[in-house]
């Protein structure tokens, strides 16, 4: 198995969008055009905005009201993303933007195994999200914090944050400036550094989040490598372990359909191949679910 292609390749992944204004934030009658962007998986919409603000600055009534400190994105009348606390599952609490593959894949809730030959279809591509800068929503999006995004994730993977902390100042720098403008070799050459820490001894456990579509319900708990029998905890183990009553059986799915980067997941897939490839730049996996039917 060649890591660092399918590395690459999930990398490489992106989510054409179709980009309007918010028609209450326009100085003109006729309709703005859209603007169409590539937005890669594994990055943050944050990091595209002052691009998409710079497209519409021209038709905005009042720039100093409708700025970019102000600007977000809504899909069906939902900010993007939903802000949660994971306060529960984790000794300290981190609050963060999710990765714009999770955000397509959860909230359009698409079974990527079935195709629509409808052209109106709502969830075809590409990803249509209008711009607002009015009633911003404080509750439920926040900027990134690179350092609580890295910390927040290390602790799960490894019971402590000193993998990232341990980072020189110039490593976390070029950590950040490799998502800023998506350089997957110099972020994998630090994050491999990240991965293969083991400060306090071997990898406790892996730092997985499921995500249920139409809920506000988002699962995490640490996964351990391995089950009671010493076999390689799978998908299918570990859904259902944390899902039982959507994944009664860990072989086959049943209710519902583990989806990871737009790919619907074999529930035999050992999570120790798994996490390396498929982990998000914030060292989580996250896992959106296809529900059937």
């Amino acid at each position: 198995m060649d890591t660092v292609a399918l590395r690459r390749a999930v990398w490489n992944g992106s989510i054409p969008c179709r980009i309007e204004l918010d028609p209450s934030e326009s100085r003109v009658f006729d309709a703005v055009g859209p603007y169409f962007i590539s937005l890669p998986r594994m990055s943050y919409i944050p990091l595209y905005m002052a691009e998409i603000y710079r497209f519409f600055t021209p038709f905005l009534i009042d720039t100093s009201v409708s700025c970019l400190e102000n600007a977000w994105l809504e899909f069906e009348t939902v900010p993007l993303k939903c802000l949660l606390s994971f306060a529960e599952f984790m000794p300290v609490r981190y609050d963060r933007h999710w990765p714009v593959g999770v955000l397509y894949d959860l909230f359009t809730g698409r079974d990527p195994t079935v195709t629509s030959a409808d052209e109106e279809d709502e969830h075809s591509l590409p990803w249509k999200l209008v711009l607002r800068f009015q009633n911003f929503p404080i509750k439920h999006i926040m900027r990134i914090d690179s350092g609580n995004t890295f910390q927040g994730a290390a602790f799960a993977r490894n019971g402590h944050a000193k993998a990232v902390l341990g980072l020189s100042k110039s490593e976390s720098n070029k950590l950040w400036e490799a998502l800023q403008f998506h350089n997957f070799d110099h972020f994998w050459n630090i994050n491999e550094k990240i991965l293969s820490e083991t400060v306090a001894g071997p990898l406790r456990s892996f730092s997985v989040r499921v995500y249920v579509p139409s809920t506000p319900r988002v699962i995490q708990q640490p996964i351990p490598p391995y089950v009671d029998n010493n076999e390689p905890q799978t998908v299918g183990t570990a859904l259902n372990s944390l899902l039982p009553e959507l994944f009664p059986s860990k072989r086959t799915p049943v209710l519902s359909r583990p989806v990871i980067h737009g790919v619907v997941i074999s529930m035999s897939t050992p999570l120790i191949e798994l996490f390396p490839i498929a982990m998000y730049p914030d060292g989580f996996l996250h896992i959106t679910l296809a529900m059937s039917g």
